[in-house]
């Protein structure tokens, strides 16, 4: 359980706070404990472990906004930073008061085994079965690195409105890089998985097979030609776990950019902006899902927010700000990456909901295209929907069928046009994790789509 002050100091620097010009109040505290290990060439290099406690006190008046936070819980400690923050705030007029009640307890029930409480030799194992794995796939893997990381996140969260809500969030990442060369080229193959569940989820024969898929992907690229550009027909796999979804779509429904007038999906509530056969979901009550958890980083109990449904823009991603500037209901889509920061407008898991064609039956369809098995990095911009990915895995579609891998493909477009282009949408949803970066936080997310087919886009490679 979570070690906070009493209710009442809670309730105390809540009330002093309003009473002294804040129209909200918001305290919130967390304690996250993390384990990681690093194996590099064969050799455990680094394992280290720490746990980081503290809290941060959210004020509001009208538009404005202060923060402060502190590694020390008590009550001194809570109404400096009180006094501190009120002085960043400025004058107001101050704000109702209601006395919050401690929350639920949540227990650990997403992790039959909490990966804290299993011992390190059980953790080492599996990475060094990783490297092996990895470095069996061939001469040509130069060098592999594994990382495995645990943590266990408790928050609770109480404000001058009276609500109140506790969360245990347990999470697991492992993830193998394999390098391949040949003297003159490097490549890489990339495998993670993971999510918010304990140790049991990650079956040592399942991690071997995830590294030695990582080595072998290495060593395809290595020898594969560079991809051609031009327009083409592009079938992101499942496998490709909805990045493009994500990044190209999904930061342009969060509810800061939409009332901003900085998202190209500002004002079009009710529009068609997208085919027919697509539809966007962010759901954080998927149980084990690295994205998920019972109430968001504001106490606003997680839901289920379906963004597109058939084509049309159905509504937003929201926290307590921005669902009050758009006059509309908060999603649970406050997060924030650990008490230091205020909460702001987060994605959870992001995906495109499956439909109805056979993975089998899209390829077939296309005579010659790109077929894409995992995404890359990329930039986009939510104001225009512009987008560039790199394609780290792809091979050619020749007559229907998956022909030879290429290497150096890059995928330029517009969000919003893809979306609208896009003409068979498959029935196997895939999803990936990762870490999400917005306004100098980071948080955990996952990403999902089925099989997917665009007729056409821009496809950067080589020329001629």
């Amino acid at each position: 359980m979570l070690r906070r002050p009493s209710s009442s100091d809670i309730n105390d620097v809540l009330e002093s706070s309003v009473s002294k010009g804040a129209e909200f109040a918001e305290l919130f505290f967390e304690s996250t404990g993390v384990r990681s290990i690093e194996c590099a060439d064969g050799r455990v290099e680094r394992i280290s472990s720490g746990t980081d406690t503290g809290f941060g006190l959210r004020l509001i008046a009208g538009d404005r906004t202060a923060y402060g936070y502190s590694s020390i819980i008590t009550r001194d400690e809570m109404m400096r930073v009180a006094q501190a923050v009120l002085g960043d705030l400025g004058p107001g007029e101050g704000g109702p008061f209601k006395p919050s009640v401690d929350p639920e307890e949540p227990g650990d029930a997403r992790a039959a085994g909490l990966p804290a409480d299993e011992p390190l030799e059980s953790k080492t194992v599996l990475v060094r079965a990783a490297d092996r794995a990895a470095r069996a796939a061939g001469s040509e893997i130069a060098q592999v690195k594994v990382r495995y990381g645990d943590s266990l996140r408790r928050m609770s969260v109480f404000n001058s409105e009276g609500a109140s809500a506790e969360d245990a969030r347990p999470q697991v990442v492992l993830s193998v890089r394999a390098v391949s060369s040949d003297g003159n080229i490097l490549q890489t193959g990339v495998r993670t998985t993971g999510g918010q569940y304990g140790l049991e989820n990650l079956c040592l024969s399942e991690v071997e097979a995830l590294a030695n898929e990582a080595g072998e992907t290495a060593i395809r690229m290595l020898h594969a030609p560079h991809a051609p550009a031009g327009r083409m027909t592009v079938v992101l796999s499942g496998q490709a776990g909805g990045t493009m979804i994500h990044e190209a779509i999904g930061h342009g429904l969060e509810g800061d950019a939409v009332f901003k007038d900085l998202s190209i999906y500002s004002g079009r509530l009710g529009e068609k902006i997208a085919s027919d056969l697509v539809s966007v979901i962010d759901d954080a009550t998927l149980e084990g899902k690295r994205g998920s958890y019972r109430f968001d980083d504001e106490g606003t109990p997680s839901g289920r927010t379906v963004a597109v449904e058939n084509g049309v823009l159905k509504g937003f991603l929201l926290d307590r700000r921005s669902a009050a500037k758009l006059s509309m209901e908060p999603t649970g889509n406050g997060r924030r990456e650990n008490f230091r920061y205020r909460p702001i407008v987060r994605m959870s898991n992001t995906m495109i909901a499956p439909g109805k064609h056979d993975p089998g039956e899209i390829i077939s369809s296309v005579e010659s295209g790109l077929f894409v098995v995992r995404m890359g990095g990329g930039q986009v911009d939510t104001s225009s929907g512009d987008f560039v990915f790199k394609v780290s895995e792809a091979y050619m579609i020749e007559g229907g069928r998956i022909a030879g891998p290429v290497r150096g493909a890059t995928l330029i477009g517009n969000g919003p046009a893809v979306l609208e282009r896009i003409d068979m949408v498959g029935n196997d949803p895939g999803f990936d994790i990762g870490t999400c970066g917005k306004d100098g936080q980071h948080v955990p997310v996952s990403d999902a789509q089925p099989t997917i087919r665009i007729p056409e886009i821009t496809v950067g490679g080589e020329v001629g």
